[in-house]
């Protein structure tokens, strides 16, 4: 199981058997927090199968998501390298999440080991900042459908979604927050793509 994630795809036997005896699973049942604001951090975490909400909370009360992770992403790899000693976003579970959960001082121990592993975490947090920086493009210079086409699509090649029509994978408010949008904006996006065919 372990080497059919990502990041542990090219683990020899000896290095996963020594990961596995550091690290655990842990679940984390639909709206429960896999951990908050503020908590001290003390674990990697690897989505093993679900779906997980990383946002903020805006001192109004407002939710801002900043991103929606799926099985095989790493969860809070910036921390790894990251001088913070708690965290800096809240991460709750969409559905019912399973983690691999790994200490965070064994990874700093040992990432001198896993060299092709320290590769993939720098690759994760390159493709995140990438995505960051297109998100804030996409919010300057694209209309509310643009912006919300945009992220159909993406969900259609991360899920292998027909184009034509599909169910939302997650709940509108859900995405509007990860888009940085009111509900009511997403939901007249929706139906203006969906006149537009």
């Amino acid at each position: 199981m372990l080497r059919a994630l990502p990041l542990f795809s090219e683990l020899t036997q000896e290095e996963s058997l020594l990961l596995l005896n550091s690290s655990r699973l842990h679940t984390c049942p639909r709206g429960q927090f896999l951990f908050a604001h503020g908590d001290t951090i003390s674990y990697i975490y690897v989505i093993c199968r679900g779906t997980l909400q990383i946002f903020r909370a805006t001192p109004d009360g407002h939710e801002v998501t900043s991103d929606i992770l799926i099985s095989g992403d790493i969860v809070n790899a910036d921390e790894l390298i990251s001088k913070q000693q708690t965290h800096a976003v809240n991460a709750r579970a969409v559905d019912d999440v399973t983690v691999l959960t790994i200490p965070i001082a064994w990874m700093q121990q040992h990432l001198d080991r896993f060299n092709h592993m320290a590769l993939k975490l720098m690759a994760n947090l390159s493709e995140r900042l990438q995505n960051a920086q297109l998100d804030a493009e996409h919010r300057s210079t694209m209309s509310a459908a643009q912006i919300v086409l945009c992220y159909l699509q993406k969900l259609c090649v991360l899920y292998g979604y027909d184009p034509h029509g599909f169910d939302l994978p997650y709940s509108k408010t859900l995405i509007a927050s990860r888009l940085r949008m009111e509900l009511e904006t997403f939901s007249r996006a929706l139906q203006k793509l969906k006149e537009q065919g």
